[in-house]
């Protein structure tokens, strides 16, 4: 699994697994297959645009008018990790919001920090810390455009 954040190239960092902003869906397929990865069934979001889930642990993707417009990927991790990558997009990006939570779904305590940063290039990127239950902690590293044709974005 390539993560654009792993390899070093932090300023790039709008890409995982070499699914990029701004791809087509005829490219994103393409390469879909090539992975071995099959579409979920489409999810119709909110602001208009649809998501897709890769099976076989890929990605998750949304889409705007045939284009790929986030990307979003969630996986066990180690705080070490965790640590590592949020020092490295500090250093790129600057402060982040931080958004701690803590809630119950099905029993199970889930507590998580969410590192949001909205960067002047129109990306969103975003690291998700959550542990379960104590137990398992695992990350998510997601990309998406601020502003895009279903979703004006902010201001």
């Amino acid at each position: 699994m390539s993560l654009s954040l792993i390899s070093g190239t932090v300023a790039l960092a709008n890409e995982i697994d070499g699914f990029r902003l701004g791809m087509s869906m005829a490219k994103v397929r393409q390469l879909a297959i090539e992975k071995g990865y099959t579409f979920s069934d489409p999810l119709n979001m909110s602001d208009g645009s649809v998501s897709y889930s890769l099976q076989k642990d890929g990605p998750a993707l949304w889409f705007c008018d045939a284009t790929l417009i986030g990307v979003d990927l969630y996986r066990p991790s180690s705080l070490r990790e965790i640590m590592n990558t949020f020092k490295d997009w500090k250093s790129a990006y600057g402060e982040p919001l931080v958004l701690p939570k803590t809630y119950f779904r099905e029993g199970t305590q889930i507590s998580q920090i969410l590192f949001k940063w909205l960067g002047e290039d129109n990306i969103e990127r975003r690291i998700l810390m959550a542990q379960f239950d104590q137990t398992q902690t695992g990350m998510a590293f997601s990309y998406s455009y601020i502003k895009h044709p279903c979703n004006k974005g902010p201001g």
